[in-house]
């Protein structure tokens, strides 16, 4: 045995083995969720219950998200989320 009490070729356990994982190593993402993930299939599901269809696109050129709403083939584009609401809101008081 060396000096330490270890048997000789007997390896320390490496840090990155350690199965504790420092709370400053976890994004604040993943410790709350996403939100805005969260808010989005939401309004998803919601437009699902009245019938229709909700999708995002991301614009690579210029980071602007719309918004797309449809139904039989007729399509409602919004560039903010706030128009997509309002979109909800009236399509649900007329159901």
């Amino acid at each position: 045995m060396n000096p330490n009490g270890k048997a000789a070729g007997v390896l320390d356990t490496p840090a990155t083995a350690s199965k504790k994982q420092c709370s400053a190593s976890v994004s604040i993402a993943e410790k709350i969720g996403n939100p805005e993930k969260k808010d989005y299939a939401a309004l998803q599901t919601r437009f699902a219950l009245l019938g229709r269809t909700l999708t995002r696109s991301h614009h690579i050129h210029d980071g602007r998200i719309s918004y797309v709403v449809t139904r039989r083939g007729c399509a409602y584009y919004f560039t903010h989320p706030h128009d997509v609401q309002a979109h909800l809101s009236a399509i649900g008081s007329r159901s």
